[in-house]
C-alpha cells in the first residue's frame, strides 16, 4: 500500500477523536486491516517515525498509551522499542504538519490549547500564567476552589452547573494547577495543556490572554505529584508556621494542661495566605488580615486565667480611669515574661511579640479605613518577610516550650530547625 495512504489512517482517527476532545492515538495492531502482515507493517510505521510523520507512545514507558502525556521519545528509542514490542502494545500519533494534511486550523483559532494539543503538543505540557488570570475566578462566587501550598483546583459550584439559565461556557474547571517560578522567584500560575483544553473556548481565550512568554519553571513538589505521582513532603512557609502552631499547641496542653491557641479546624487553605494571587495592596491587606485570624484571633484567652493579670487600668482623655480587657498579645507577652526567665526582656519582645503585633497592626488599616490600591512586585518582598519573622517569632516559643521538663516526649520534626523551607 501507499505510506501515504497508511499515515491517513492514522491521522484521521486522532483528529476525530480531538473533535471529541479525546486527542487519542491510533493503536497500531488496529491498522492490520490495511496492511496485514505485522512485520510489513512495523515496516512502514518505521518509515513514517523516521520521516516526523507520526510518533509512537509504547504501554511499556507510559501509563496510558492511548494519550500522549510526555513528549516523544527520541526516534532511535521509538525504532527500537517498535522492533521488539507487539503492535498491541503501541499507539501512533500524527505530527503537526500530517494533521494540517487534513484539517482546517481557523476553526481551532478560539481554542489555543485545544488546537496545542491537535497539533502534537503532550497533554502535560505546562502554560505559565500572570497570577491575575485566577482572580476573575476567586471574585466570581460560582466557582469553587481548594489550594494547597504548591497546587490548587477550580470548578463551578454543583448549584450552578445544573442550572440551565447560567451559560454552558462558563460551566468549567481545572483540575488541578500548580504553583511556578521564574528567574526572578515571582510566582506565576501553571496548568497543563489537557486542562486548558477542556475549558470553553470563550475562557482558553480569557487564559490566552494572560500568557507569559519568559521562562518560567514549575516548583519541584507539583512536579513530583503530578509527573511523578509520588508524595511530596511539605515544606513551604505557611505549613511551618501552621506546624510551629500546632506543636505549640501540643506543648502547651502538655505542660500547664491547656492549649495557647484554640485548634484551627477550618480545612482548606484560604487563598488569602496561598501565593496564588497579585501583588496588589488590596491582596496584601487580605492576606495580613488572613495571618492574623490565624495569629492572634486563635490566641485562647481563657488559657491566661490565673496565670496573669486579664484586664488592665487606662486613663481616658477626661482624666478618668477605666479597666480594659488586655488584647491576646499583651495577655501572651505578660504571661511569657511572668512565665519564663528570659535573658535579655526586651530582645524576647523584639523576637517574638513584635511580628505578631505588626501583623495586628496592618490588619487595622484595611479594617477601619478605606485604601488605595496599587500593584507593586514589593508586596512580594514584604509578605515573604513578615511570614519569615512571623516564623521566627513562632520558632522561638516552640523551642523554649520544648526545654520544659514535662515536654520531653513531644517530638519536633528536624526539618522545622533547617533552612530547607520555601519562603514565597
Amino acid at each position: 500500500m501507499c505510506i501515504n495512504e497508511l499515515a491517513e489512517a492514522i491521522a484521521r482517527p486522532f483528529i476525530a477523536s480531538a473533535e471529541r476532545d479525546g486527542f487519542n492515538g491510533v493503536v497500531a495492531s488496529s491498522l492490520l486491516r490495511i496492511l496485514g502482515e505485522p512485520e510489513s507493517l512495523k515496516e512502514a510505521i518505521s518509515a513514517l517515525i523516521l520521516d516526523g510523520r507520526v510518533s509512537a507512545v509504547f504501554s511499556r514507558t507510559s501509563v496510558n498509551m492511548h494519550i500522549k502525556r510526555l513528549p516523544d521519545l527520541p526516534i532511535p528509542r521509538q525504532i527500537e522499542y517498535l522492533t521488539i514490542e507487539t503492535l498491541d502494545a503501541m499507539c501512533l500519533y500524527p505530527s503537526g504538519s500530517e494533521v494540517e494534511k487534513h484539517v482546517s486550523l481557523e476553526k481551532w483559532h478560539d481554542r489555543p490549547f485545544s488546537k496545542a494539543l491537535l497539533l502534537g503538543a503532550p497533554q502535560l505540557t505546562f502554560r505559565a500564567f500572570d497570577m491575575g488570570a485566577l482572580e476573575r475566578y476567586v471574585a466570581d462566587p460560582r466557582y469553587f476552589f481548594e489550594f494547597n501550598d504548591y497546587m490548587g483546583s477550580m470548578s463551578i459550584n454543583d448549584e450552578y452547573f445544573w442550572d440551565d439559565e447560567h451559560l454552558e461556557r462558563d460551566k468549567i474547571s481545572l483540575q488541578t494547577f500548580g504553583l511556578g517560578f521564574d528567574a526572578n522567584r515571582v510566582p506565576h500560575s501553571v496548568v497543563f495543556l489537557r486542562y486548558l483544553a477542556g475549558l470553553s473556548a470563550e475562557h482558553q481565550q480569557y487564559w490566552q490572554s494572560y500568557l507569559v512568554s519568559h521562562d518560567v519553571r514549575m516548583c519541584k513538589p507539583y512536579f513530583q505529584s503530578s509527573i511523578l505521582g509520588e508524595w511530596w513532603e511539605n515544606r513551604s512557609i505557611r505549613y511551618a508556621i501552621a506546624e510551629e502552631m500546632r506543636l505549640v499547641q501540643e506543648l502547651s496542653e502538655t505542660i500547664w494542661g491547656q492549649s495557647i491557641f484554640r485548634s484551627n479546624n477550618e480545612g482548606d487553605v484560604p487563598i488569602s495566605l496561598t501565593s496564588f494571587l497579585r501583588p496588589t495592596a488590596d491582596n496584601f491587606n487580605r492576606f495580613v488580615m488572613a495571618l492574623d485570624k490565624l495569629l492572634s484571633e486563635s490566641i485562647d484567652r481563657s488559657f491566661f486565667e490565673g496565670k496573669c493579670e486579664l484586664e488592665i487600668e487606662q486613663e481616658r482623655s477626661d482624666g478618668k480611669i477605666e479597666v480594659v480587657r488586655k488584647g491576646t498579645l499583651l495577655l501572651l507577652q505578660d504571661w511569657l515574661l511572668k512565665e519564663v526567665k528570659w535573658s535579655d526582656p526586651d530582645a524576647f519582645i523584639d523576637v517574638v511579640i513584635k511580628p505578631l503585633r505588626k501583623v495586628r497592626r496592618l490588619r487595622q488599616v484595611p479594617a477601619h479605613k478605606f485604601t488605595t490600591n496599587d500593584f507593586s512586585k514589593e508586596y512580594y518582598d514584604k509578605r515573604r518577610q513578615l511570614l519569615c519573622d512571623i516564623l521566627n517569632s513562632l520558632s522561638n516559643i516552640r523551642e523554649t516550650f520544648s526545654k520544659h521538663p514535662r515536654s520531653t516526649d513531644i517530638e519536633i520534626p528536624n526539618w522545622l530547625d533547617t533552612d530547607a523551607i520555601d519562603v514565597f
